[in-house]
């Protein structure tokens, strides 16, 4: 598909532009993103080190508390349970993260205060008695508000035993403090992890075990309170992939176990966790390029996720590690904002440079359309409507100076090439080669009747400004009428129709061209009436002919030098025929091969019948009067018809029939030569003409169709011109 310039040069432009904007931004946009990973994966990095700070804070004064409570048990013992509550009550204000806080002796008493689900001391004593039956077991609990003043006493019986729980006898398993494992509480049925650690005396005698409770549910609660990117989760799972910690907001799945042992990774809903949990192979891992940071990416249902894992201190838990997992969507947020706002402008930039490039490109192609369009122009041959193009481009004004010194070269050259050859010729885009084609043409032929007497009285100037101005009207009118002027003989003109583009009309427009000529020339000559001195002579009158038949027409010379012609028999038979309007005294001649064409649109006169190649052929010969749609005077159509009749029986050799039709004729218009000449047959009783003939003006013609063949006025590409085909009346 062919496009203009300007569109391809706008179009590769702007495609240019987008696409280097695009790749730009692609690029910013992906260099971009993996910035904003690895500074995140820092973040997330920074985040969890605190994260797991002040986890490891909680375990630590969970620590600190026991190793107090431990070194308060082994001064003081557990006589002042008062102090040991307002004690236990005031670690436990500080730190909201600790359950509870206790002492267990090895008889089985239990000191405890604890926060959840409501701040409460609780006291059991065990009373031997008297050895012989079960310890009598009372516990006292006293319900404080947060001032831990007592607001409600409860006292009964109690089934505890703290002997019996893990935590003590891991505690006495091994000396420090220990950690329990994951457990459910006795009082709440929450999950949660005991720092225990058991005092003894200077002789390593058990004076008690002191506890220090951690909810698992506070430190869910500490999660959810941290502050991850939108839409990120930090969660603290052990060795075996075991949920330690999560935040609230996460659901399980319906078969995951409500009691007993801990629900696991894949006890969760959100799919795109345990994906992250599960991507944990040193090969699947990436490294930041800020601070070397591990961290890892993830694909769930389309949405990526970036996650990053870190250990606790082995102090803490067993394999413990926090997990923090972010959709990227989140994290490159603001990248994507900021990429959304860039590409905005970027479009903005993109119409602000494509209106001026279109508004640049208008301006330089807005000229180069002018220059296409005198181009075609000077290809139609149409060089008075090639303008100037005026622009500030150099190479435009070059290519207008060239365009312009061409068309006026060619506008010079069509005064010598005939215009519908120079369209043929450009049009074809061919080299010229010495070569022709046979045609049907209608031939126009053009001449003064008596040059020589100008001549003869007025100066060469004057008889060439007249015949330039009268070659100029006939050569306007013809080329008006679509023909082709083949030349200039003097004052002769030949022209003709049917080549290089064929016609139908050809005849007609010839015709009607030979009419126009006569009538432009009447009113030439009226012109000149005014103006010209009484002593200078009128100009002659021009004769015309025209005739049809074929003809050779192209490009006729040598290599060096051709000239676009049409040559052949025809060609000089039309000549013939322009000469005999000097015998006949008409103005317009035509062959009947043209009126055979033409008889329905004009009017015309059979004038004679002459012989052809020593008279074996004859041809018909007829006078242009004028069109039909002209309507003639009932005179002129009956001296028309007389004539014709008396023609017909001079050539039947009716001898007295013609001459009695002739001579009212003769006696009506003395000036018809035509009419004179057929009288002087009559009276030489011979029905054609031959030289030696006495006839008006025979002398100017002495024989021109009778003393010398005429070659046949039909040509082919196959057919020799002494193959003649029967004419007229044959």
């Amino acid at each position: 598909m062919i496009r203009s310039y300007k569109v391809a040069f706008v179009a590769l432009f702007v495609g240019l532009l987008v696409l280097t904007m695009f790749a730009v931004s692609v690029n910013t946009y992906r260099h971009a993103t993996q910035v904003s990973l690895d500074f995140s994966a820092d973040i997330l990095s920074e985040m969890s080190a605190k994260v797991i700070g002040r986890t490891s804070a909680v375990f630590k004064v969970a620590r600190d508390f026991a190793e107090i409570n431990a070194l308060m048990v082994a001064e003081q013992g557990l006589s002042d349970h008062q102090t040991l509550f307002r004690l236990f009550g005031q670690q436990l204000a500080l730190r909201p993260q600790l359950e509870s806080i206790y002492v267990a002796s090895p008889e089985g008493d239990f000191i405890q205060v604890r926060s959840s689900p409501q701040l409460v001391t609780r006291l059991i004593r065990r009373d031997p008695g008297d050895g012989e039956g079960s310890a009598v077991v009372s516990e006292h609990l006293v319900y404080r508000n947060p001032r831990f003043e007592p607001i409600a006493r409860i006292n009964g019986d109690s089934d505890y035993d703290p002997r019996q729980r893990g935590w003590y006898q891991q505690a006495l398993a091994a000396p420090g403090l220990q950690w329990s494992s994951v457990y459910r509480f006795a009082n709440t049925e929450q999950r949660g992890i005991t720092a225990a650690i058991a005092v003894r005396a200077a002789d390593d005698s058990l004076l008690a075990v002191v506890g220090v409770d951690i909810s698992l549910g506070s430190l869910s609660q500490f999660l959810t309170e941290q502050r991850v990117a939108r839409g990120g989760v930090a969660l603290i799972v052990d060795a075996e992939g075991r949920l330690i910690a999560v935040p609230r907001a996460l659901k399980l799945r319906p078969d995951a176990p409500e009691t007993g042992e801990l629900p696991s990774v894949d006890n969760l809903q959100q799919r795109w966790l345990v994906d992250a949990y599960h991507h944990r192979g040193a090969d699947t891992l990436l490294t930041s390029g800020i601070n070397r940071v591990e961290y890892s990416l993830t694909r769930t249902r389309g949405q990526r996720y970036l996650g990053h894992r870190q250990a606790f201190p082995p102090a803490i838990g067993d394999g413990w590690e926090l997990m923090i997992v972010v959709p990227e969507a989140s994290l490159l947020e603001t990248a994507r904002r900021l990429f959304s706002e860039a590409a905005a402008v970027s479009l903005i930039l993109l119409v602000i440079a494509a209106v001026a490039v279109s508004y640049l490109s208008l301006r330089l192609f807005q000229p180069l359309k002018r220059l296409v369009r005198n181009t075609e122009l000077i290809r139609e041959f149409r060089f008075a409507d090639v303008k100037r193009v005026p622009s500030r481009f150099a190479e435009i004004k070059a290519m207008d100076e060239a365009i312009w010194k061409m068309s006026q070269g060619l506008r010079s050259l069509e005064k010598f090439v005939p215009m519908d050859v120079g369209r043929q010729l450009i049009k074809s885009g061919k080299r010229v080669e010495p070569g022709a084609e046979v045609r049907e043409l209608a031939l126009l032929l053009t001449g003064a009747s008596d040059l020589a007497s100008l001549c003869g009285s007025l100066p060469p100037a004057r008889i060439t400004e007249r015949l330039s101005r009268q070659l100029d009207v006939f050569t306007s009118t013809i080329l008006r009428h679509k023909g082709t002027i083949d030349n200039f003989l003097g004052e002769s003109i030949l022209a003709f129709w049917g080549a290089p583009v064929a016609i139908d009309d050809s005849v007609d427009r010839a015709c009607r061209a030979a009419l126009a000529c006569r009538e432009a020339e009447a009113a030439l000559h009226a012109e000149w009436a005014k103006t010209r001195p009484a002593d200078e002579p009128a100009p002659p009158l021009n004769l015309f002919s025209v005739h049809h038949g074929r003809a050779i027409v192209g490009a006729i010379g040598s290599r060096q030098r051709m000239s676009w012609t049409a040559i052949g028999d025809n060609v000089a038979l039309g000549w013939d025929l322009h000469q005999l309007n000097r015998r006949y005294g008409t103005r317009i001649i035509i062959s009947g091969e043209a009126r055979d064409q033409i008889a329905d649109r004009y009017w015309t006169r059979r004038l004679d019948v002459l012989p052809l190649s020593g008279g074996e052929r004859r041809l018909e010969v007829f006078e242009l009067i004028d069109r039909r749609e002209h309507a003639l005077m009932p005179a002129q159509l009956e001296a028309i018809a007389s004539y014709e009749a008396g023609l017909e029986a001079l050539l039947a050799g009716d001898w007295e029939a013609a001459e009695a039709i002739f001579k009212p004729l003769a006696e009506r218009d003395p000036h018809d030569i035509a009419v004179a000449l057929m009288l002087n047959r009559c009276g030489a009783r011979d029905a054609c003409f031959w030289p030696g003939l006495a006839g008006p003006r025979d002398d100017l013609l002495n024989g021109p169709f009778a003393t010398r063949a005429v070659a046949s006025t039909n040509l082919s590409a196959s057919a020799s011109s002494d193959s003649p085909a029967a004419g007229p009346g044959d």
